[in-house]
C-alpha cells in the first residue's frame, strides 16, 4: 500500500507540470542524463520512468535495448529509434504528469525483470522519494520489486521538496545521479534536510 505523507510545507513548493518541468535546470539535466548513458548496455531491458531527466535519457540513447514505459513522451522519443523496442504500459491517462496507470498494474509485469529502472523524482525526504500522484507511487513500488538495480535522476533541487506520496525507500536505491554540486553543498543540503542516504548507494555528482 502506497505510503501517504501530508506535509504543511508541501503548499511552499509549486508542483510544475510534466511539461513546466521540462524548461527547468535544463543543463543540470542534461548531465545527468549524459552520466546515465553509462549504464545502459545493449541487449537488457530496462523501466524509463515518467520524468524529464529520464525522458532526456531516451533522447540521448544510441543502444541495442528493450524499455517498458508508462510515459506517454518516452514512448514517441524511443518509438523513433530503431534499436529500442519499446512497450507501453497502457491505461487511463494522467494529463498533469503525461503517465498512463492501469488497476492491474502488479498482473501487468508479472513474469518481468528489468536489469534497471532509472526512475525520477517529485521529492526526496528523509525516509525515501516521493510523488505527487499515488497511482504513480505505486507503478514505482512494483517497479522497483522486479528491478536488479534501482537507478535514481534527479537534480539537486529535488532534495529541498516536498510532495505526497513516497514510492521508494532511500535503501531500495542503488544509484542516485545529481547534477554537478560541490560535495560540500550536497551534504550541506542532505543534512539540512535530515535525509540519510544509504551509504551502499553510489552517489554520481
Amino acid at each position: 500500500m502506497v505510503k501517504e505523507r501530508i506535509d504543511r510545507n508541501f503548499y511552499k513548493h509549486k508542483m510544475y507540470s510534466y511539461k513546466e518541468r521540462l524548461n527547468l535546470n535544463i543543463n543540470e539535466k542534461k548531465k545527468i542524463a549524459e552520466k546515465a548513458m553509462l549504464f545502459v548496455h545493449n541487449n537488457k531491458t530496462y523501466f524509463f520512468d515518467v520524468s524529464t531527466n529520464v525522458q532526456l535519457l531516451a533522447k540521448y540513447l544510441n543502444k541495442k535495448i528493450t524499455v517498458f514505459t508508462h510515459s506517454l513522451d518516452n514512448l514517441k522519443t524511443l518509438s523513433e529509434k530503431q534499436s529500442v523496442l519499446v512497450n507501453l504500459m497502457s491505461g487511463k491517462f494522467n494529463k498533469k504528469n503525461r503517465f498512463f496507470y492501469r488497476t492491474d498494474y502488479k498482473k501487468y509485469f508479472e513474469g518481468i525483470e528489468f536489469d534497471a529502472a532509472f526512475l525520477g523524482a517529485g521529492a526526496i525526504m528523509k525516509d525515501g522519494i516521493y510523488y505527487e500522484n499515488q497511482e504513480d507511487a505505486s507503478i514505482k513500488q512494483e517497479v522497483v520489486k522486479k528491478s536488479k538495480k534501482v537507478i535514481i535522476l534527479a537534480e539537486h533541487q529535488k532534495y529541498e521538496n516536498t510532495t505526497y506520496y513516497k514510492g521508494l525507500d532511500l535503501d531500495q536505491v542503488n544509484i542516485i545521479i545529481v547534477d554537478p554540486i560541490s560535495q560540500t553543498s550536497f551534504v550541506d543540503i542532505i543534512n539540512s534536510r535530515n535525509i540519510k542516504i544509504n551509504p551502499r548507494s553510489l552517489i554520481i555528482m
